[in-house]
């Protein structure tokens, strides 16, 4: 990798700290902050939100958990405290008389809200001592010990009484073992479910699932014993700190903490369990579909299908040490998405698939080859540092060549002037991951067709309230930045993952125009001129800081994106990759002229109505009923349908062949298997 430019810039009239733009840092950008574009930004959706699982999960101690919740409740408490006083002496200028209380008006999180709704603020909380680095100290939490009941008794050995303790023995007894109980009651509650779903799993699912079952297992066990080990002793330091509070109040409280807490892992191994569990009810076939096609795009890459060009030799080129999945993948539909976690040491790729994309799901198949992609430049060791220095590279030697031609040596950022040609490299480093999805994933995979649904799908969403009618422009051109402080304590700016869509739409076209697909490349940027406003087609692409708009915006000249555009697609589909065994990502998964012309008649006959699969166009692979799908809707609405009845014609013969593609597969290992 050549060596690559680390910019420092200074701006009095924002009073900015230093700030280094270091690309060296970047490989991962787009994983790391899981898609979140910033206030008013993206939408959660397309997004990647790989997971960095570990074989063994880091669980904190029990002592370490404590004291966190603990540490926790205390910010929660100051927190509230702040906005109760902000509010006495008139701090607050949004505050409204008809706001319910202080505690609703100001509280900064739900955990202050919870602190507030329990009346833990009346008497004022006590909280524990902690020292300055939060450490647990066993001494601050008095442990209840059990008294030891001494019957009263003659000096012969009787019972004055006439009765002796056993009463009192077996009632404390009885009541410690109802109290033990009761954390295991709430610990069921939480993750009895889940155990229950990856008990099934490994009843019903196929074997390639094991590995994944097993570690959800091993998770789920542990994290039961740090939860049942860490609660009751999180409800003794809130109760020796809060005198008087009630225990139902106190006990809410430690849940809330251990919950917020503990949330990463379960939430991680929920995504993974729920898909389990939707498997099981039998009620979402559609995320079979999403399944086998994702398998088959894998297989597809690997080299392992009938349609694929590799050969024999080069089947083995592939070193997935970083997470050691394969083809293994599972789904759900959930709240989110379309995303993917990668996150294999679980033993499997999971896809989130929202739900309101289950009824038209065939018709928005093509967006999960976007998705899938990630999943391989997370899996190959080494492609998303190599991919990172081939861009870098591509872009600054046609700059030196005279290949690329920027509008400017240097732009502004507020007072400072920065060299063009940098600040270009760095933002393409950061949007790797979402620029080479789109093109090694969507158009390497689906062609045309995903040209027409993302630029669909983008102006579906960015006009949602509004309608398609009363929106302005349909495709955004702006996008954040962040400020963040780097291992050397200096302030980093990272653009964050994903690119504006006008320009996404343009890369886009500069792959097609890269396979030769120059008619569909000039209409991309046609609808993407149409979509974002003839009267509006911006001079620039702005980047506003997520922190604070005291910060300056960033502009790039549009012109520059476009000249670039060309040389990012070629970088990323025709250089040869030691990460890939010397081939290109062209080499392995493309989309051409014959595989464009059987889409095509797959969508004919989806657009008349028709599901069986034609036996006289050779092999068919589901990538090309993917794409099929979205050309069909295309020329459906084009030919005057109601865009729900085309849907409804999409979704019920694409998702017909899917099946029929999957029978012929598995009939084929069944005959193979056979030999």
């Amino acid at each position: 990798m050549s060596k690559l430019p680390v910019i420092t810039m200074k701006d009095k009239s924002f009073d900015l700290p230093k700030i280094v733009i270091d690309i060296h840092k970047s490989a991962d950008s787009g994983a790391d902050r899981s898609g979140g574009c910033g206030p008013g930004g993206c939408r959660p959706h397309i997004v990647i939100c790989p997971g960095y699982g570990k074989e063994n999960f880091p669980f904190p101690t029990v002592d370490k958990l404590v004291a966190s919740a603990l540490a926790r409740v205390k910010r929660w408490q100051t927190e509230a405290e702040e906005s109760r006083a902000n509010r006495e002496v008139g701090g607050d200028e949004n505050s409204s008389e008809e706001d319910d209380d202080w505690e609703q008006a100001d509280l900064k999180d739900k955990g202050a809200e919870v602190c507030s709704r329990l009346g833990l603020f009346d008497p004022p909380l006590d909280p524990l001592p902690l020292s300055d680095d939060a450490a647990f100290d066993a001494a601050a939490i008095p442990v209840p010990k059990p008294k030891t009941l001494i019957p009263i008794v003659s000096p012969e050995g009787e019972s004055l009484s006439g009765v002796d303790a056993t009463l009192l023995v077996a009632a404390g007894g009885l009541g410690e073992l109802l109290n033990d109980g009761k954390y295991d009651a709430i610990v069921a509650e939480r993750f009895d479910e889940q155990s229950d779903r990856v008990s099934w799993a490994r009843e019903n699912m196929h074997p390639k699932y094991m590995p994944a079952i097993q570690s959800l297992d091993e998770h789920l066990v542990r994290l039961k014993e740090v939860y049942l080990l860490s609660l009751p002793r999180t409800l003794d330091g809130l109760r020796a700190a809060n005198p008087g509070v009630s225990e139902y109040q106190l006990l809410s409280v430690a849940i809330e903490a251990l919950d917020e807490e503990l949330e990463p892992i379960i939430d991680i191994l929920r995504i993974w369990t729920d898909a389990f569990g939707q498997r099981r009810s039998g009620k979402y076939k559609e995320l079979d579909a999403i399944v086998f096609c994702v398998e088959q795009a894998h297989f597809l890459f690997e080299g392992n299908d009938p349609a694929s060009s590799i050969s024999e030799e080069n089947k083995s080129r592939l070193n997935t040490r970083v997470f050691r999945i394969g083809c293994v993948y599972v789904a759900r539909f959930s709240s989110v998405g379309p995303a993917t976690l990668p996150a294999g040491p679980i033993g499997s790729h999971a896809f989130e698939v929202p739900y309101d994309e289950r009824n038209i799901i065939a018709l928005m198949m093509i967006l999960y080859m976007h998705e899938f992609r990630h999943d391989v430049f997370h899996d190959v060791e080494g492609l998303a540092d190599e991919l990172v220095g081939v861009l870098a590279g591509a872009i600054s030697s046609a700059q030196k060549s005279g290949l690329l031609k920027l509008s400017a040596r240097k732009v502004k950022i507020g007072n400072q002037s920065v060299p063009l040609l940098d600040l270009i490299i760095k933002l393409f480093v950061d949007t790797i991951g979402e620029v080479d999805a789109d093109i090694s994933g969507g158009v390497l995979l689906g062609g045309p067709a995903y040209l027409y649904n993302m630029l669909s799908t983008f102006s579906a969403m960015n006009s949602q309230g509004k309608g398609v009618f009363n929106t302005a422009s349909l495709l955004r051109t702006e996008s954040f930045y962040e400020l963040e402080q780097n291992e050397r304590g200096q302030m980093a700016l990272t653009f964050l993952p994903h690119p504006p869509d006008y320009i996404r739409a343009h890369i886009v076209a500069a792959s097609l125009d890269e396979i030769g697909f120059s008619k569909e490349a000039e209409e991309c940027r046609k609808l993407a001129d149409q979509a974002v406003g003839f009267g509006s087609i911006p001079q620039v692409i702005s980047w506003r800081a997520s922190q604070s708009d005291a910060l300056p915006v960033i502009e790039i000249p549009v012109s520059d994106l476009k000249a670039v555009a060309p040389i990012v697609a070629k970088a990323l589909i025709r250089t040869p990759l030691k990460s890939l065994g010397g081939l290109a990502t062209a080499d392995v998964t493309n989309w051409t002229e014959e595989r464009e012309g059987r889409a095509q008649q797959l969508a004919r006959l989806i657009m008349a109505g028709k599901s069986e699969l034609p036996n006289d166009i050779g092999h068919i692979h589901v990538t090309y009923v993917i794409s099929a799908a979205t050309i069909a809707y295309w020329g459906l609405c084009k030919s005057g349908y109601q865009p729900r009845i085309a849907a409804d014609i999409v979704q019920k013969n694409a998702l017909k062949m899917i099946e029929q593609v999957r029978l012929n597969y598995e009939k084929r290992l069944s005959e193979n298997a056979g030999k």
